[in-house]
């Protein structure tokens, strides 16, 4: 793709994919465990300039499997009820890194206030707990997609590398084939 074209599409997608970022105050998490089984869970997240922060629980099932297994699926997705068509819910999808912040570093206290800007004091009761784990999400490559056929993958440093895919849906060839232009799927 020209440089130029990649400008724009940047200049056009990269605020879309902010506002959609912000206005999601939860991430999708798919992580696995030390025997290959998978779990999907949620988590409220802050997002600071080297990935996403989450606190949860060593209770909680996803949090062992991001200690044990330190990669991460996660998605922020559109509400169901503003979708214009379930099939192709706008989302935003990144393979990530998983790290633990230590307790009472630098780090710790920036994420943990940009939790609580975000959520409340909740977040005071929750991170002074023992079994409360702070991990950085630190996203590596992405999918954003915005419905049917608009699908672009970004970089996981700060959205800048976008490339449209260019492979789109296909009928199955079984003679119901659409015939004209005008037939629609």
């Amino acid at each position: 793709m020209g440089e130029v074209k990649q400008q724009r599409l940047q200049n056009r997608l990269g605020p879309e994919i902010k506002e959609f970022r912000e206005a999601c105050l939860t991430l999708q998490l798919a992580t696995v465990d030390i025997n290959g089984k998978p779990n999907v869970s949620y988590a409220p997240f802050a997002l600071l300039d080297d990935g996403y922060y989450v606190l949860i629980s060593q209770i909680a099932k996803h949090a062992r499997n991001l200690l044990d297994n330190p990669q991460v699926s996660l998605m922020m997705i559109e509400d169901e009820t503003t979708a214009k068509t379930l099939y192709a819910r706008k989302r935003l999808t990144f393979e990530a890194d998983v790290s633990v912040v230590e307790r009472n570093s630098d780090r710790w206290t920036s994420a943990v206030v940009a939790l609580r800007d975000r959520f409340g004091e909740i977040i005071d009761g929750l991170s002074g707990l023992e079994d409360f784990v702070l991990f950085r999400l630190a996203p590596t490559q992405g999918l954003f997609v915005k419905g049917f056929g608009k699908a672009f993958q970004v970089s996981g440093d700060d959205l800048v590398d976008f490339v449209h895919l260019e492979q789109g849906h296909r009928r199955i060839k079984d003679g119901s084939e659409i015939e004209t232009p005008t037939d629609k799927l």
